[in-house]
């Protein structure tokens, strides 16, 4: 899990620290790594995450700054396949651990 101290700098106002202590870090990165895997085997870009938790009331700056630690725990896989978003930019597909299946289709 992370440790919400890391959510912040120790120079940044007073404010921060304070939303920083009151971020429930499991607690985001199970919604959000939840919400990854409901993609299953097509897996997702974060476009689509904001779009399903956006609906939820979450926004941006809550959704992915989970998807660094969930991708270091091994919770979340990427391997360079990217999708266009709709910004024009490319975004790398997102899968759950379990659903995650190489080119060659090995998991």
């Amino acid at each position: 899990m992370t440790d919400a101290k890391t959510l912040r700098r120790n120079s940044d106002p007073f404010t921060s620290h304070e939303a920083a202590d009151k971020v429930n870090v499991a607690k985001m990165e199970r919604i959000v790594c939840e919400a990854i895997d409901s993609f299953g085997k097509a897996g997702c870009i974060s476009d689509q995450v904001l779009h399903v938790l956006g609906q939820d009331g979450y926004g941006y700056g809550s959704v992915t700054p989970r998807y660094i630690n969930l991708k270091r725990r091994g919770k979340v896989i990427v391997d360079g396949r990217t999708v266009r978003a709709k910004s024009g930019r490319n975004q790398l597909i997102m899968w759950g651990a379990r659903f995650y299946q190489t080119l060659e289709g090995k998991e």
